[in-house]
């Protein structure tokens, strides 16, 4: 789930960080301060000077949420030298950093945050619980290209449990009409099914820019309180059937948006096949394995 490329305009060249798979190992104890700190200079872009970081905020409440809600949260251990992405080129000039953790609840978080000054700013985020917990997968994509602001905030239903996911996200049907801003649906352009998606998306395009700090923030909120509330509440099942199911639809969204992500191509314009096939198998999907010809 990450739809910034639909709109990012293009840069080339960069350095990429990349994160391991899931399975990878942990670095021992919590997770490390510098890594779940954001400095209040964070806020300002490092790439367009006086152009504040649109989402930064709201990576931070991702951030302090994990370490106060997330037993066990620890760093999944990230190989040196990939750890930051940036343009070579001065004009667009982008920036993108990501992130990647573990705790009790979740076998893998990750985020990315992509700074390009006026032009752009991304925030990305996918929650995969262990595979003891059958529950749905928390994806955020929040987006700003100039004036143009997308949207998105799901509990992604895994397809062996659709139904059942869809009844666990029922209760967020007050919270979606609270915040009619995000009562868009999604194009079928790239997605063109709702095998992946639940009735409880947000969804929304708009261009002023304090529904950020007034709608979207307050809605994320409450979208992930009641998330995590329903990971906490949930009886885990550790027996070896269940746990290769939800192992089993984890693959299968992995392989299913590692073939219809519109940034992959794009990535690969930006930073070449090399970067674009570690960054999507390495990173954004690593359950997935690469299918020729698929559509990016």
């Amino acid at each position: 789930m990450l739809l910034c490329a639909l709109l990012l305009a293009p840069t080339v060249g960069g350095r990429a960080r990349l994160s391991p798979r899931c399975h990878a190992t942990a670095a021992h104890g919590a997770a490390s301060m510098n890594r779940l700190t954001v400095e209040a200079q964070g806020r300002a872009s490092v790439v367009d000077e006086g152009v504040p970081k649109l989402y930064w905020p709201m990576l931070e409440h991702l951030f302090g949420t994990m370490q106060r809600r997330l037993p066990g949260l620890r760093d999944l251990e990230i190989p040196a030298g990939l750890e930051l992405a940036e343009s070579d080129k001065p004009r667009p000039a982008s920036r993108m950093e990501s992130w990647c953790f573990q705790s009790d609840h979740f076998c893998k978080i990750r985020a990315t945050y992509i700074d390009a000054g006026k032009q752009s700013q991304v925030l990305n985020s996918l929650w995969y619980p262990q595979p003891q917990y059958d529950l749905p997968v928390l994806g955020l994509d929040l987006l700003s290209f100039g004036p143009k602001k997308l949207c998105v905030i799901d509990m992604q239903p895994l397809p062996a449990s659709r139904a059942r996911h869809h009844e666990l996200v029922r209760p967020l049907e007050p919270v979606k009409q609270r915040y009619p801003l995000f009562l868009g649906e999604k194009s079928d352009k790239i997605y063109s099914d709702d095998l992946f998606f639940s009735p409880a998306m947000l969804f929304g395009r708009f261009k002023d820019v304090h529904e950020v700090e007034t709608t979207l923030f307050p809605a994320m909120m409450e979208y992930l309180d009641f998330y995590l509330d329903l990971v906490h509440a949930a009886e885990p099942d550790a027996s070896d059937a269940a746990r290769e199911r939800v192992k089993e639809g984890h693959r299968q969204y992995d392989q299913y948006n590692s073939e219809r992500d519109p940034a992959i191509g794009l990535f690969k314009s930006y930073y070449g096949n090399d970067f674009a096939q570690r960054y999507v198998y390495e990173f954004l999907f690593t359950s997935a394995v690469p299918v020729e010809g698929a559509p990016h």
